[in-house]
């Protein structure tokens, strides 16, 4: 093989990996719209475009490698210097979480899942762990509950983008006081405050408030899940059984940490299309 030729495989593979992250960011970009049409079929199809999306890129940098390396076998040194030159690309890279996950991708794809070793994968990231901490611009928003939970709720609820109107808003709100009271106690509940993300997420047929609530006793996910009527109006479902709850609880915990992620990784929060 050519001396070179691994840095402009490693160029390959990023461009690759902008190529689907640009395509993808395009096909969630419509999210808000599809659950405010109801167009839950357009939900599903924006679902398999996205998987397909990233499959299809990888096959296609798969395709330009072979082309590139003219079908030759490489050696174990060669692919270590690739690895060695796309880890140069990557420390003023925003999201390089994604595309080191698309490089292993690439890499199992042209070797059939063959040699799997920590030395020519991303097992571990390769940037250093203050790039995990560094976060572009807040992600989330504090309320605390100076004239109550029933005022910081209203606030959270009138901040949010939807443009569909409420069935019932003020119902919501007390339920979910009284959720919250049966569960942490007036006294704990009153020295409690919400910290919640700035964007919403669709999955399915719902939007998800994500954040969290923060007592004197810890810090728990605050995940509400936001629903449509038949006719176009909102509101918000409180799920009344512990099965349940306890799928919100996992799934709240699963959003923020893809938020956190997403933010991370493309220099900025996702606008609502982290997880739909």
């Amino acid at each position: 093989m050519p001396r070179g030729l691994e840095l402009l495989i490693a160029q390959t593979i990023l461009q690759g990996f902008d190529a689907q992250y640009g395509r993808f960011l395009e096909v969630t970009s419509g999210a808000q719209q599809r659950f405010e049409q109801a167009d839950w079929h357009a939900v599903q199809q924006a679902m398999k475009n996205r998987i397909h999306l990233y499959d299809h890129h990888v096959g296609l940098v798969v395709e330009q490698l072979r082309c590139i390396t003219n079908g030759q076998s490489t050696d174990a040194a060669f692919l270590l210097r690739v690895k060695e030159h796309y880890t140069r690309l990557l420390p003023d890279y925003p999201r390089f979480e994604i595309a080191e996950s698309f490089f292993n991708s690439v890499y199992c794809r042209l070797f059939d899942h063959r040699s799997l070793t920590p030395e020519r994968l991303f097992i571990f990231s390769s940037q250093p762990e203050r790039r995990f901490r560094t976060i572009p611009r807040p992600l989330a928003k504090d309320f605390h509950p100076d004239h109550g939970w029933e005022s910081l709720l209203m606030r959270v609820i009138s901040d949010l983008p939807l443009r569909l109107r409420w069935q019932n808003k003020s119902r919501d709100i007390h339920y979910i006081i009284r959720h919250l009271t049966e569960t942490q106690g007036t006294d704990n509940l009153a020295e409690s405050h919400l910290q919640v993300a700035n964007e919403l997420f669709y999955r399915n047929k719902a939007a998800w408030l994500v954040g969290k609530l923060i007592t004197p006793s810890g810090t728990l996910p605050f995940l509400l899940p936001i629903h449509q009527t038949d006719d176009g109006e909102l509101f918000i479902y409180l799920p009344d059984d512990d099965r349940r709850s306890e799928h919100c609880f996992w799934l709240c915990a699963f959003l923020f940490y893809g938020l956190c992620t997403a933010a991370r990784s493309a220099g900025r929060v996702a606008t609502g299309n982290s997880a739909r």
